[in-house]
This record gives C-alpha cells, sequence and structure tokens, in this order.
C-alpha cells in the first residue's frame, strides 16, 4: 500500500476541464439512479468543483444520498462519493460517518471528535484504506454506502450526519482530506 507522498504538480487548464468533466459524468449519473430510488441527493456545483480544485489537498466528497427519515431502531441508508481530480494517485484512503451538530466547526481538531456518542461511528473500507487513481482513470472516483443504525430511546428530531475523507497514516497523524454533512430525522 502506497501513501501519496508525491510534491502537489499544478494541474494546467486541461487538468482541470478533465476533471470537472469527470467529477460532472459521475455525479449526474448518480444523481439519476439516486433521485430514482427516492433518496435525497446533493452534490457539488460546477463552481464547488473548481473551488476545491484551487485546494492543495485534492481528494474530495462530490457527492452524497439518503433516505430521509427512520424510527428508534431503523437506519438511515447513506452513500458517498468521492473523487481524485489529481494527475497522480492517492492511497490509504478512508471515509468516516458519525452524527452530531458539527458543521459550522471550523477547526478539523474538534470537527472529528465532538460528536453524538449515542450513535455509531462508522468507517469504510476496513482494513488498510483504498485508492484513488489519477483523474481520467477508471479509478479516480469510487462511492461507499453506510447503514447508520437509529439507536432506541433517542428524541425523535432531527439529527446532522457527518462524513469526513481522510489519508490514513498507520504509525503518525493521518490528514484530513475533505468533509460534507447531511440531515436526517427520526421519526
Amino acid at each position: 500500500m502506497s501513501i501519496r507522498k508525491a510534491t502537489q504538480k499544478k494541474r494546467s487548464s486541461a487538468d482541470i476541464k478533465r476533471a470537472i468533466e469527470q467529477i460532472e459524468t459521475g455525479i449526474t449519473t448518480e444523481r439519476k439512479k439516486r433521485e430514482k430510488s427516492g433518496e435525497t441527493f446533493t452534490a457539488l456545483t460546477r463552481e464547488q468543483i473548481e473551488k476545491k480544485l484551487r485546494r492543495v489537498e485534492s481528494p474530495m466528497i462530490v457527492f452524497q444520498s439518503w433516505n430521509n427519515t427512520a424510527p428508534p431502531g431503523g437506519a438511515i441508508n447513506y452513500t458517498v462519493g468521492v473523487s481524485n481530480p489529481d494527475p497522480v494517485s492517492w492511497g490509504a484512503l478512508a471515509v468516516g460517518l458519525s452524527v452530531g451538530n458539527r458543521n459550522l466547526i471550523t477547526s478539523n481538531d474538534v470537527f472529528v471528535s465532538e460528536l453524538d456518542a449515542r450513535f455509531p461511528t462508522l468507517a469504510q473500507p476496513p482494513t488498510v484504506g483504498f485508492s484513488l487513481g489519477p483523474v481520467g482513470s477508471p479509478t479516480a472516483s469510487a462511492s461507499f454506502s453506510f447503514t447508520l443504525k437509529i439507536p432506541n430511546g433517542v428524541e425523535k428530531t432531527g439529527y446532522f450526519g457527518n462524513t469526513v475523507l481522510q489519508q490514513l497514516n498507520f504509525h503518525d497523524v493521518g490528514k484530513y482530506l475533505d468533509r460534507s454533512v447531511f440531515f436526517f430525522g427520526v421519526v
């Protein structure tokens, strides 16, 4: 398993255009599939993609979908899509999911530590993470599905789900890459 350590190569206009086209194509495909099944779907706009492409650390969350409500003891089914717009691969990546009102928290250290402990904290994929190939490759994007169990006894109200994309470092501090939020109801 390789952990990306290469120096960030400056993207050309062609790299940026290709990344945007690939991400938008993936979003369109997923939107049709998810909305047809009745799920809520959110995705990056072209402007948001361009803004994120200006970041140094660029693997990013590009879409998410979920069922809106579940009763105590039920489950929220959640899917997140990630993409690598870089001309180099990234490895040792993982996606984590937790619950808590954290979207406004700007400190990533606080964001990943403050959570609602009544709900499970989930991560995928197990063991050593996943890799994303370079932009334009068939492995530049991936999606992961979670089943978030709703604990019995929680209040019937709205909750914020939070997703974080990170690069693992098994013997030191990992690297935060991106995050997203979704809102669901316990009914």
